[in-house]
């Protein structure tokens, strides 16, 4: 038996090695856009978790050399991707949990920084993940289909033109804000998120034209699913890519228990 976990352990690590692209994002079912901001198709920004949900460009957005992992996107005031709300798939707009994460760095424009916003049908605004100038802080907020608030927060420090990872996380019972991978704020939950994006989704600027995204944007990713504190600080010392390398986020250990166990 320690022969054949051996020589499975060893094909696992030369497969793992010599076949890094083999696993993909599109690995985790619960994953449901994943923008890593490598390149622009055009006017389009792809989306890489296999799901499809590419969005427009409108306005000025870039690729730049100077990302967290790589390259970024560099948001014009004014400037934002079109996720297409009315026409995003029913079963992968999060209604019981929640993750949504990026590296960001704004521009003190005395404006706030909208990372992701969407809007229902009946006109609620469903999700805020901003970088707030009133309180130099950030906000994490959800809403209930009827416009209903199930929680807004606010926690952390902004610090402009710098780099800071924002992770907003609900579970169904409890929303929590992380920042840098820290838990900076929590709030009782207990009911579902609004369940459309009917009036539009956008990233880098609310449906009203408001709150414009200024600065740099890396590593932007939305799960149906809530991640664990020591996940989110995989992800953010690592980057999606690398930890989905492996396995879909959440499975390593069990994939190496199983070999193990073998």
């Amino acid at each position: 038996m320690y022969i054949i976990r051996s020589i499975l352990l060893s094909l696992f690590m030369i497969f793992f090695i010599f076949s890094p692209l083999v696993f993909s994002a599109s690995k985790d079912p619960d994953l449901i856009f994943y923008f890593p901001f490598e390149e622009f198709n055009g006017n389009i920004a792809l989306d890489k978790s296999g799901n499809g949900h590419d969005g427009d460009i409108k306005g000025n957005i870039k690729i730049v050399d100077n990302g967290k992992f790589g390259k970024c996107a560099e948001f014009q005031t004014g400037s934002y991707i079109d996720m297409h709300g009315p026409d995003f798939p029913a079963d992968q707009i999060p209604k019981s949990a929640i993750t949504l994460c990026a590296w960001i760095k704004c521009k003190n424009t005395g404006d706030h920084h909208e990372i992701f916003n969407a809007r229902a049908s009946d006109q609620t605004w469903v999700i805020h993940p901003e970088a707030r100038s009133d309180g130099n802080n950030f906000r994490w907020l959800l809403r209930t289909d009827g416009g209903t608030t199930i929680f807004d927060m606010r926690g952390g420090a902004v610090t402009w033109d710098s780099w800071q990872h924002f992770a907003g996380v609900y579970d169904g019972k409890k929303g929590i804000l992380y920042i840098n991978g820290e838990n900076v704020g929590e709030a009782n939950g207990g009911a579902k998120i609004a369940k459309d994006w009917g009036s539009g989704a956008r990233i880098g600027r609310t449906i009203d034209d408001a709150r414009p995204f200024t600065g740099l944007m890396d590593e932007l990713i939305m799960w149906k699913k809530a991640l664990t504190k020591d996940e989110i600080k995989v992800i953010m010392e690592k980057g999606l890519e690398a930890t989905m390398a492996v396995s879909p986020v959440g499975s390593i250990s069990t994939t190496w228990g199983q070999l193990k166990s073998q």
